[in-house]
């Protein structure tokens, strides 16, 4: 059975078209992000420990990631460094069925280790939060990707015991009483 979209999800995650942290602006993607989703996306060391992106991850991976928010089956943003407006990397949701929505994010690789991914992750978990109050949040992540999965859980996300649906994820569920102190806080 085919996974139902939410309807103007783009709208209810980016009602002002946009989210601003203190460094970073994430805006939906457009088709003239495709190149350059392309290039940060298609590194074997980045994209070493994401389960949701292809490798390689081509163009047309490119413009199908754009294209997701027209059937509300999920909404990707542009990470973009709010002085430069250089594109860093992505962050947003998939639906993954009727109750869940998974926030999904990352990073070219030479922006890794800067906390944009803490910044940019938490950003969007604030806004699926506002959105989308009635649904589970959850996430996927690999335990080799140590960075992801401290911030995951710093986050507030715990193991639901469960595999995740990509190679080698195991699937986190957000509970907001397990954000550990000191975790990013929203802007």
């Amino acid at each position: 059975m085919a996974t139902k979209g939410i309807a103007d999800l783009r709208q209810k995650l980016f009602p002002d078209g946009k989210i601003s942290t203190p460094r970073l602006s994430l805006e939906p993607l457009q088709a003239a992000d495709a190149f350059q989703l392309v290039l940060l996306s298609n590194d074997p060391l980045g994209a070493s420990g994401l389960s949701l992106l292809p490798q390689p991850f081509n163009m047309g991976d490119a413009q199908k990631l754009i294209r997701m928010s027209r059937d509300g089956k999920g909404c990707f943003a542009a990470i973009r460094v709010a002085e430069t407006g250089v594109f860093i990397g992505c962050a947003g949701a998939q639906v993954r069925n009727e109750t869940d929505i998974e926030l999904g994010y990352w990073l070219g690789l030479p922006y890794h280790g800067k906390r944009y991914g803490a910044e940019a992750a938490e950003a969007m978990l604030t806004a699926l939060r506002q959105a989308f109050p009635q649904r589970q949040i959850i996430a996927e992540c690999a335990r080799e990707n140590s960075a992801s999965w401290k911030l995951l859980r710093r986050l507030g996300f715990v193991d639901s015991g469960s595999k995740g649906m990509r190679k080698d994820a195991v699937l986190l569920a957000f509970k907001a009483s397990e954000a550990v102190a000191g975790a990013p806080q929203s802007a």
